[in-house]
């Protein structure tokens, strides 16, 4: 059953890695996922460790109900004293990962120490190796996903990966699995690169017993019916989470010129209906996708339709991309929405945090605090695509 998953302790200083028991009382107590890593957090984290060394441990996480074909459970959490914030770094990411790590025999992972050079680590049903990554550094978190798949022979193996960003350090870095499920916010990309971890690669084939499987699945068909049958999530089915944006947009609850005001005019080519069009044109009619166990499919697949990054394929993009690479830079064109959604997710770093901090200098820019000679010759004034993308490289 998934009672019977473990805790890894892997200290990449060493080459040590040790498996045990999560014991029944800790369960009850914390659950798992989120619940259980702050617990692990508080009692692994040294008082007033240094967020980029090697005493702060990195948790990865999937909830007790993971990989059971509960609705909804395949969430990825992932936790660490923050590099951005100091304080407690909490993030998390849909897609396949924490399904494949729970039956590859784990619920959690306790990584602390530094490798002396570029690894991942490889789990497969019980067993976790350290292997050598020099060949992955500097590669896209797409690039990283597909070479160790491609190393591993098994197109089944699922990754949690950093990109350029988490390498670099930067403090708002994403951990990323598949094309854009991203571990956004606090910063978790940049604990992996500090550890000079570039990937956790998994693949399970162990099974979970479940006591009473008939009983589970009629019980969880309630749930499925309760969800769908949800108008919000019909109509994320149908447009995904940008049709939040539309709605803000329309009554006025966005963040536009770095907070100046509250409501995008004229922005129709990134409204959810647009975003919608170019999926439907450029992937066809059938091109919502959804994670594991989840009936709502709310991911859009699409290909950049047109500029540099023309025929790149993607996924997304969440309505926080309609923010970041729109309303607040004052941008109003699909194709730079696409192409910055794009951009972050092959990067590895947070939408939210690149947009809102290009918005800032965009209105200093505008202020005359900063010229075109602090930004190198880059007009950085509000409405500029083609320097909005340059800022996010």
């Amino acid at each position: 059953m998934a009672l019977d998953r473990k805790i890894a302790y892997i200290d990449l200083s060493k080459g040590k890695i040790e498996s045990k028991p999560i014991p029944l009382e800790i369960r009850k107590k914390f659950l798992g996922g989120r619940g259980l890593d702050a617990y692990l957090l508080y009692n692994h984290a040294p008082k007033g460790c240094d967020p980029l060394g090697p005493d702060n441990p990195l948790l990865i996480s999937g909830g007790i109900l993971t990989a059971t074909c509960a609705s909804a459970t395949a969430r990825t959490h992932i936790m660490a004293k923050s590099p951005l914030t100091g304080l407690l770094g909490s993030a998390n990411m849909g897609g396949f990962f924490a399904p494949e790590l729970a039956w590859a025999g784990y619920h959690h992972l306790v990584i602390t120490g530094k490798a002396k050079k570029p690894v991942y680590l490889w789990i497969h049903n019980g067993t976790i190796e350290i292997r050598d990554a020099s060949h992955l550094w500097g590669k896209t978190t797409t690039e990283t996903q597909w070479a160790i798949r491609e190393e591993m022979g098994d197109d089944e193996i699922k990754s949690a990966v950093i990109g350029q960003a988490g390498e670099n350090l930067v403090r708002y870095a994403n951990v990323m699995t598949g094309i854009k499920n991203a571990a956004g916010r606090t910063g978790m990309g940049c604990i992996m690169g500090s550890n000079i971890l570039k990937a956790v690669a998994v693949r399970g084939t162990m099974d979970i017993k479940i006591a009473h499987p008939i009983e589970a699945l009629d019980y969880n068909k309630r749930f499925i019916d309760q969800i769908t049958s949800a108008k919000v999530n019909k109509t994320q089915g149908a447009l995904g989470t940008p049709f939040i944006w539309g709605a803000t947009n329309s009554w006025g609850g966005v963040r536009t010129r770095n907070f100046q005001y509250n409501q995008l005019e004229n922005a129709d080519d990134i409204e959810p209906e647009r975003i919608d069009e170019i999926a439907t044109e450029t992937m066809g009619p059938y091109h919502m996708a959804g994670c594991f166990g989840c009936q709502v499919h709310c991911r859009a697949q699409y290909k950049v339709p047109s500029g540099p990054y023309a025929g790149k394929y993607d996924e997304g993009p969440e309505y926080t991309s309609q923010g970041a690479f729109g309303a607040e830079p004052d941008c109003k064109k699909a194709e730079t929405v696409l192409t910055g959604n794009h951009l972050v997710d092959q990067y590895g770093v947070d939408n939210l945090e690149i947009g809102s901090l290009i918005s800032w200098a965009k209105e200093l820019f505008a202020l005359g605090i900063i010229t075109t000679k602090e930004t190198d010759g880059l007009d950085l004034r509000f409405g500029n695509d083609e320097a909005l993308l340059e800022m996010v490289h």
